[in-house]
């Protein structure tokens, strides 16, 4: 308990004396939409490109870039899970989230057309948040890939007038590809949230929301349990994540994300407890951070 406590105290500390970092490790290449939101959240920053997430996750924790950026959740498509997966294996703590509006566009090579076209390309959740799209056009075929630039590039190098990937408009001009269309996502107001995490643990400026990971028991109303200390400390509770521990079959891992106030005596309380608690058997305080958005 005491533990806990003075850690967080120390990363107080570290927050307020820390500069941003040079380098922020992105997965995706140039015109990612996480390389968009890692320079709205550290805007001088040298974005170092990684293959995949657990790649990203990986440079963060064997200290080859200090901090790193991941999609969390989308406002369509729910949340990014195999990110969720990947918390449950690697040593991270989240010092920033930010919220950023996602403008999908459909483009192709120069000659190509909506009417060309067989397969479109792009990360799945970008597939899933354009769903209209593919029900309209039920000749072309939805073919996952694993960034929205790295598709982009890809459809550049192919010449292939009968693809096209959706992608941030930055990619047009980035791989010299032509906008087919500027109306492909199913909503409007489309968001994605991410994170920003650092193997150190950071508490920075003004931190306004918090994260922790923890296991339960298999009895009836062990959640319950918990959820209702957060209910007694009048803590708002703004996510609730459940994974499975594949060594332990029906056995959850729960992320919580919520807003509070790390100085708070009430919130402090809270986590003593629950890291103190014998009945959980895996606690993991993951955070306390700002949010940021931009249009």
């Amino acid at each position: 308990m005491a533990k806990l406590l003075e850690a967080i105290a120390a990363a107080r500390t570290r927050g307020l004396q820390n500069s941003n970092p040079d380098v922020v490790a992105c997965c995706g290449t140039e015109g990612a939409y996480a390389q968009q939101a890692a320079l709205r959240i550290y805007p001088t920053a040298r974005i170092r490109y990684f293959p995949g997430f657990e790649a990203v996750f990986q440079a963060v924790e064997r200290g080859v870039c200090p901090q790193g950026v991941l999609p969390i959740e989308n406002s369509t498509a729910g949340s990014v899970v195999q990110v969720y997966d990947l918390m449950r294996r690697h040593r991270f703590h989240i010092v920033h989230s930010h919220v950023l509006r996602i403008r999908h566009v459909l483009m192709g090579n120069v000659g190509s057309g909506i009417g060309q076209l067989r397969e479109v390309s792009s990360h799945p959740h970008a597939l899933a948040q354009c769903s209209e799209f593919f029900r309209r056009h039920p000749a072309i075929k939805a073919v996952p890939a694993a960034n929205t630039a790295v598709a982009a590039e890809a459809l550049a190098r192919s010449g292939s007038p009968h693809r096209a990937v959706i992608a941030a408009k930055v990619c047009a001009g980035l791989y010299g590809l032509r906008i087919l269309s500027e109306a492909v996502a199913d909503e409007k107001a489309n968001y994605t949230r991410f994170i920003c995490i650092s193997r150190e643990l950071i508490i920075g400026p003004n931190p306004s929301r918090m994260s922790i990971m923890l296991s339960l028991p298999h009895r009836p109303g062990s959640l319950y349990e918990v959820m209702g200390k957060f209910a007694a400390a009048r803590i708002n509770l703004t996510k609730l994540e459940s994974r499975p521990e594949p060594e332990r079959p029906f056995v959850y891992r729960f992320i919580f994300e919520f807003e509070a106030d790390i100085a708070s005596p009430e919130v402090q309380s809270l986590l003593a407890m629950l890291s103190s608690d014998p009945e959980i058997g895996h606690f993991a305080f993951l955070g306390a951070y700002a949010e940021s958005q931009s249009e």
